[in-house]
């Protein structure tokens, strides 16, 4: 038998070619970069100083461009107050 690299009922090749174009594949699951997010390697700089009380994941150094999660709690009333990281002394 030929080898079937671009046999239809195979179909290996062709996911992969798929998920190195717009994400990865893996298990059902396809894992994409969110767009905005940090670049890979690329840390804060500083220590959070606002925090997020429903997922203290998204943090913010307080410069640049706020973060949308932020940015929605002040739309809908919020004060920046009720989200600084306390001083740990």
């Amino acid at each position: 038998m030929s080898s079937g690299s671009h046999h239809s009922d195979d179909g290996k090749e062709t996911k992969q070619d798929e998920g190195k174009e717009s994400g990865v594949e893996q298990g059902g699951f396809k894992f994409v970069p969110r767009s905005g997010s940090l670049s890979p390697g690329k840390v804060p700089k500083g220590p959070a100083r606002y925090r997020d009380p429903a997922n203290p994941f998204n943090t913010w150094v307080g410069h640049g461009k706020r973060p949308d999660w932020l940015r929605e709690y002040l739309d809908n009333g919020h004060d920046l107050s009720e989200f600084e990281v306390p001083d740990e002394e």
